[in-house]
């Protein structure tokens, strides 16, 4: 029988659409993973300086509900994503813009009077909350230590509490029972109560996650649930 050979157009046609599928293919991985670099770095960059201009407008103004908002549109775009590598950002100077916390635990500077600010020294572990009432004479230092132990969690035991006031006694200090004690007691009672202790759970007690952190901007959220926003100072 007669043998059939393609025909030589049909064959040069298909020989050509191989490379130009190639070359296709290749294309659309180049522009793919040019827009997603592009998305994840250069649009956040440009979105964040607005956002964190219209937070502390709002934090000026008090209104809550954008405040939250902004907050959490912030949260999408955290620089910070891994706060157990980089706990050094944390060290500072900062002032409070807003909190959602009770005004017995955080007084309102507007309606008290008082400045309310916070240091961080994370190469020593503690974080200082400082309340100045007329500081050297009338004020209260917090102490408190922090440890990062998860990506976005930051565990906080409180260990001293120091009232200075104008008037006798000029200062008290209030020392909280010694971590390692507390550590004993728990295990003693996982111990009794069958259970196993977790080490992680116990440092955990207490701890605020990090909602947005950049070199001038902090947004937190602690285990009760309230929001802090924070800004920088020299």
């Amino acid at each position: 029988s007669a043998k059939t050979w393609p025909h030589p157009l049909i064959t040069h046609s298909k020989i050509k659409s191989k490379p130009f599928e190639t070359m296709r293919s290749i294309s659309f991985i180049i522009f793919a993973t040019i827009y997603i670099s592009f998305s994840n770095g250069f649009i956040p960059a440009i979105q964040r300086p607005a956002l964190k201009a219209q937070l502390r407008a709002a934090c000026q103004q008090k209104d809550q509900q954008k405040i939250f908002k902004l907050a959490e549109d912030l949260s999408k775009l955290n620089p910070t994503t891994d706060i157990m590598k980089d706990f050094s950002k944390l060290d500072g100077n900062w002032k409070l813009d807003f909190t959602t916390a009770p005004v017995g635990e955080v007084p309102d500077e507007e309606t008290s009077g008082f400045k309310t600010f916070q240091t961080i020294d994370t190469s020593k572990g503690l974080i200082y909350n400082v309340i100045d009432q007329g500081l050297p004479e009338k004020g209260l230092k917090i102490s408190i230590g922090a440890e990062a132990t998860r990506k976005s969690r930051v565990a906080i035991d409180f260990r001293i509490v120091e009232a200075f006031n104008d008037k006798f006694p000029r200062k008290v200090t209030l020392r909280f029972p010694p971590r390692n004690l507390i550590r004993a007691l728990s295990q003693i009672r996982a111990f009794v109560s069958r259970k196993e202790f977790d080490e992680q759970e116990f440092k955990e007690i207490a701890y605020f996650d990090v909602l947005f952190l950049d070199e001038d901007l902090r947004i937190q959220r602690n285990s009760e649930g309230n929001l802090f926003v924070n800004s920088r100072v020299a």
